[in-house]
């Protein structure tokens, strides 16, 4: 029976955490508006095949985002390396798993760093449209506009520290000051996607009206790593990971992780 009730608490939201004991850790980054708690049941997964999973709060998220700061995208930068070079101190490997902005940082940040392995959920390249001019349309806006009001979608999560509905994004307003720097990190990573060399697996559906399905034709194409594996998913939206075909992720990324390749 699903358990109807809402978490509204965005201090749950927020909470980030550390689970499991393996010697490989999973760096988990979640995506624009949310928080940690976005990740939370792939960590749990991971935790049960022997993984440990960090799962990390952006700075900026979980609060009202109306008034962020115009260079906020670097603080995301300078979080994710931060907390990937401490599991790298302590564990034979780190994994980093990214979902939508998170896949950018992931992808930002295996241009810094040696990182084996990656996984990229809903890689918004191309937002909305393949050929959509966002970054100019953005700019325009933002002379206009401080902030745009989230549109909140409810999503049922099943795990061991939370079960019941979210609210995804979680943050009432978010800043065009903020997404345009998203398109900054959008516009960095596009130049330089043949410099990643990690082993990749990118996880995209066909029916993602928020990063544009091209955007993963786009970055299987454009990757520089030898070893790179596309899953499509074909029922599901953006927020794949509460969406329909949900057993078809983890089992992706259990089958990702858990490789010797």
């Amino acid at each position: 029976m699903l358990n109807n009730s809402i978490l509204n608490d965005l201090s749950l939201y927020g909470e980030e955490f550390m689970l499991g004991h393996g010697k490989t850790a999973c760096l988990l980054i979640h995506g624009f508006c949310c928080g940690p708690i976005q990740m939370r049941e792939i960590a749990e997964h991971l935790c049960k095949w022997g993984f440990t999973a960090r799962g990390i709060l952006l700075p900026g998220h979980c609060r009202n985002m109306g008034g962020l700061s115009v260079n906020l995208h670097h603080d995301w930068k300078e979080k994710v390396a931060s907390e990937y070079q401490q599991l790298q101190m302590h564990y034979e490997e780190v994994i980093v798993i990214g979902f939508s902005l998170g896949a950018l940082l992931t992808l930002q940040l295996a241009l810094e760093y040696p990182i084996e392995r990656i996984i990229l959920m809903g890689t918004p390249i191309f937002i909305i449209r393949e050929y959509l001019p966002t970054q100019s349309l953005i700019r325009i806006c933002k002379n206009f506009m401080k902030r745009i009001k989230a549109w909140k979608r409810r999503c049922y999560m099943e795990s061991e520290g939370y079960t019941g509905y979210l609210h995804q994004p979680v943050d009432t307003y978010f800043s065009l000051h903020a997404l345009y720097g998203i398109a900054e990190i959008i516009q960095a990573v596009d130049l330089r996607l043949k410099d990643v060399k990690s082993s990749t697996m990118v996880i995209h559906s066909k029916k993602d009206l928020i990063a544009a399905p091209a955007s993963a034709k786009y970055v299987m194409e454009n990757l520089g790593s030898p070893h790179k594996r596309l899953v499509w998913l074909e029922r599901s939206h953006h927020l794949m990971m509460y969406d329909k075909e949900k057993a078809v992720v983890f089992q992706a990324i259990k089958e990702f992780v858990t490789s010797s390749e």
